[in-house]
């Protein structure tokens, strides 16, 4: 039954690059870990948190949205070879602006209708805020950024015909207006992550040649290529998450050694793309493959299903134990959306996480048509029997 909800025959069939779902599966579980945790710290009366789980907190912290924003990137071009702008501008509303206003009202009514069990403080006027100043409501941000930068991606290559030349050094122009944003606090608003995340799309775009070409899924899926990162990773995000530690600040290296986060990001998403071939290559672990194929629609929603596994767990169960509440979270957080979704598209509710109506598979075709072969080989009399 849970099989058939979350379609995983189906996507573990699919001809798509299994690398890419891996990526999007393991970086999903880390969002996850950390919404969970933070959440569970915001409580006051939450008993005191693990130095284990405080270092993993911040060591996984610096690569994960960056990576999701290189992956994006790295399927501009065959996107956009193929749709052109009008379609690529297009898909981009139905698939990514659509639901980020969909279940960021959906989510900040929630928090109101329940603003006595919830940590935020909500007012009708975030519902304004989600646009321009999306940093304010949880993790919308990230949907917000990942649309119009995108989108104003796709227009300095269509009409100002930018190659990756260009767009590299914009992207480097936008990342050091939005360090400068941070240095001078200037409040950037929804552009602040349009700017600093910029330059990673373009680097995706950049590499994509590369990494799409399958002469080269022999080398990325070597071990001899992850044990060549493996101690630049370790040692970066170790040094990463000391500063952080020093300052008091988990964005004080993204806000003040943008340099520093920029290298850390581009190794901590090397190492989890040659982790992410490599599954690929043994077959391994393929429940990410499921979690990536999720990984939007869980994004939308993990933040309401781990609150409300939070309130249930610690106000009513009076759970106490920091790891049963993490584990416990992280489990409902990821499972729970991927079910809401399977349930959603069962009961033709696609209309919630997309403009773009689904188009009916392939099996349901072939069953239209034989049905339609069938009642024109026979009698109308003899169907109309076999009907009743």
């Amino acid at each position: 039954m849970i099989s058939d909800l979350l379609n995983s025959k189906t996507i573990l069939a699919r001809d798509r690059s299994p690398w890419v779902d891996y990526i999007k599966g393991i970086c999903i579980i880390l969002v996850c870990f950390r919404h969970v945790y933070e959440g569970l710290l915001s409580v006051t009366t939450v008993p005191p948190s693990s130095e284990t789980l405080d270092y993993l907190n911040l060591f996984f912290f610096s690569f994960r949205m960056p990576l999701f924003f290189i992956v994006s990137g790295l399927f501009l071009a065959p996107s956009f070879n193929k749709l052109g702008f009008n379609g690529y501008f297009k898909q981009r509303v139905q698939t990514i602006f659509y639901p980020f206003v969909v279940w960021g009202v959906l989510h900040i009514s929630l928090q109101l209708l329940f603003k006595d069990y919830v940590n935020a403080n909500r007012e009708p006027y975030d519902y304004l805020r989600l646009f321009f100043r999306p940093r304010a409501i949880e993790q919308f941000w990230y949907l917000n950024a990942l649309f119009f930068v995108g989108v104003l991606y796709a227009v300095f290559k269509r009409y100002a015909r930018f190659n990756i030349v260009h767009q590299l050094v914009l992207g480097l122009v936008l990342y050091t207006v939005a360090a400068l944003f941070n240095r001078y606090k200037i409040e950037g608003g929804f552009l602040y992550d349009v700017f600093f995340f910029y330059l990673f799309f373009a680097i995706g775009d950049l590499l994509s040649s590369f990494v799409l070409d399958k002469e080269n899924v022999k080398l990325f899926s070597s071990y001899k290529l992850l044990f060549i990162i493996l101690p630049f990773f370790l040692v970066l995000q170790h040094y990463f998450t000391s500063i952080s530690f020093d300052k008091g600040d988990d964005y004080y290296v993204q806000r003040f050694m943008p340099f520093l986060f920029i290298l850390a990001a581009l190794i901590g998403g090397a190492f989890i793309v040659s982790i992410a071939f490599i599954l690929q290559k043994k077959n391994w672990l393929r429940f990410l493959r499921v979690v990536g194929y999720h990984s939007l629609y869980i994004y939308v929603a993990n933040l309401m299903v781990t609150s409300a596994t939070r309130v249930v767990l610690y106000r009513v169960l009076h759970v106490e134990n920091i790891y049963i509440l993490l584990f416990v979270g992280i489990v409902s957080g990821v499972l729970i959306p991927m079910l809401m979704y399977g349930i959603a598209q069962k009961a033709g509710a696609w209309w919630l996480y997309t403009l773009k109506k689904p188009v009916a598979t392939t099996s349901a075709k072939v069953a239209v048509k034989q049905s339609e072969t069938f009642e024109k080989s026979v009698p109308k009399a003899v169907v109309r029997n076999i009907n009743h």
